[in-house]
């Protein structure tokens, strides 16, 4: 049974971020396991597609941090709350300087996750959320990579700046799913 919810969690994930248009999905790994080539994302895609993927994770950081969990996952929902709370008000702050528009609805997959994580405890929800940060951080590094090839200066520069935080935050969400794995 656990199998299948974890099964059905990660779906929905997949769901959630497969958002992605055709061009930010076009990266991946090559064949050499090295990145292949990223192509440009619109400005308006790629702050929506941020704004969606910082607003999920904080919500589940918030969750992850506020419950009994173990440990390692305490601590790094901790510090991911607070990273995701700071991303979130770079991008609005970006946005609204520039006149973009953000979504004001949060993204119905991402509603759906969150309701997942909301019933399990102790291990359960440390697996989960070290499960849910491993995959969305890979997603978000997707986006902020082709933000970084955005024919936009603005866009270019503000995925540069956050690229090398996002890599620090995949580094400790890998560590916490390696302390918790099954």
């Amino acid at each position: 049974m656990k199998a299948f919810r974890s099964l059905i969690a990660s779906s929905i994930l997949a769901v959630a971020l497969s958002a992605i248009s055709p061009a930010v999905q076009a990266q991946g790994q090559g064949t050499s396991g090295s990145p292949a080539q990223t192509r440009p994302i619109e400005p308006e895609e790629f702050l929506r597609l941020a704004y969606s993927s910082a607003s999920l994770q904080g919500q589940a950081a918030k969750l992850a941090a506020s419950r009994e969990t173990r440990p390692e996952v305490k601590s790094y929902a901790a510090t991911a709350a607070d990273f995701r709370l700071d991303l979130l008000q770079r991008i609005e702050a970006f946005a609204k300087a520039r006149g973009l528009r953000l979504p004001s609805v949060k993204e119905f997959e991402h509603q759906v996750i969150i309701e997942n994580l909301e019933p399990l405890d102790y291990l359960a929800l440390s697996r989960r959320y070290a499960e849910i940060q491993v995959q969305a951080l890979d997603q978000e590094l997707t986006i902020y990579r082709a933000g970084s090839q955005s024919a936009h200066q603005e866009i270019k520069s503000f995925a540069d700046q956050v690229l090398p935080e996002l890599q620090k935050q995949r580094e400790g969400a890998q560590k916490m799913y390696e302390a918790v794995r099954p």
